[in-house]
């Protein structure tokens, strides 16, 4: 079993988050979910955007989904950065044949 900490965090990431979870659960793999908090819903009720206890939710689980945060972004992910030793925002993308882009 997997454990996964799961941040909607605010605006679009809520609607993120239900898609990528349904997809979650369409695998033949189990997975414990642990919900929690971060972003500007977060900062105006416990008037921190990114709680220790998130980071510690973080910590003891397998992978993070994280949704989205709107005005407190930078506060989170930079937070996120120092406290996890992470240095990069890695977002694989390729091409398909015959779908049309932007620039071609």
């Amino acid at each position: 079993m997997y454990k996964i900490a799961v941040i909607p965090g605010d605006g679009v990431g809520k609607e993120v988050m239900d898609a990528a979870l349904h997809i979650l659960g369409g695998l033949d793999l189990d997975f414990e979910y642990e919900f929690a908090e971060a972003g500007d819903e977060c900062a105006e009720k416990t008037g921190d955007p990114l709680p220790d206890e998130t980071l510690e939710i973080i910590k003891k689980s397998d992978a993070c989904l994280f949704g989205a945060a709107g005005e407190t972004a930078a506060d989170v992910i930079v937070k996120l950065r120092r406290e996890l030793d992470l240095f990069v925002n890695l977002r694989p993308v390729r091409s398909l044949p015959g779908v049309g882009g932007l620039y071609g």
